[in-house]
């Protein structure tokens, strides 16, 4: 899904205005990422899970799943 913003934070809130109902299930009630998603910025790992201010690089490719666990 095509979204632009210089940090984490402002690509989130660039999906979540495409997508409202993805929000609760990315991020908490105070905006930081819930512990069972990641995100990586052309595939790099997110560093700043509770201000989510990240640089993203234009034209980054950002990916945002569901961390996987268990063996």
């Amino acid at each position: 899904m095509p979204a632009s913003g210089a940090t984490v934070g402002e690509v989130l809130a660039s999906i979540f205005a495409q997508r409202p109902e993805l929000r609760p299930f990315i991020v908490d009630e105070q905006g930081a990422l819930r512990a069972h998603m990641v995100v990586f910025i052309d595939g790099r790992t997110l560093t700043d899970r509770a201000g989510l201010s990240d640089a993203v690089p234009r034209d980054a490719s950002v990916h945002v799943m569901q961390a996987l666990s268990g063996g």
